[in-house]
């Protein structure tokens, strides 16, 4: 087993439709398994909607997307780096916003301190632990 990608994308309510929402899952989903090797089964996308004037950007109203991934720790700089960059553009060319209402973040976890499938995730380096 070696699952966890944890796509959480938090947008204004009614800034996305679902082709839209569906076009950034189908995208998303393609570029991780591709990105480290997983089957898309093993990626997971939620949507999280707010209330229209609840996101700001300078202090002002706006449909601010905030993407944050969570995966295990083991990965190096330069690939979250490029996954990073590659998520940007697929948001940008998605959604359209400008680059001041779209921010992401990867958020990295201990594989002792994840589960899923009632099984505690095993390190990164350890794809032996597959079944």
């Amino acid at each position: 087993m070696d699952a966890m990608p944890l796509y959480t994308v938090m947008t204004e309510a009614k800034l996305l439709d679902q082709a839209k929402r569906s076009d950034l899952v189908r995208k998303l989903t393609t570029l991780h398994s591709e990105a480290a090797g997983v089957p898309p089964s093993w990626i997971h996308v939620v949507f999280q909607d707010y209330a229209p004037g609840h996101g700001f950007t300078a202090g002002v109203p706006a449909p601010v997307l905030a993407l944050t991934l969570v995966i295990r720790t083991g990965r190096s700089s330069d690939y979250k780096r490029d996954l990073l960059q590659r998520i940007w553009a697929i948001v940008q060319v998605t959604t359209r916003l400008p680059d001041d209402q779209i921010v992401l973040d990867i958020q990295e976890v201990p594989p002792s301190q994840a589960m899923e499938m009632g099984r505690t995730m095993p390190d990164v380096a350890d794809v032996s632990a597959a079944p």
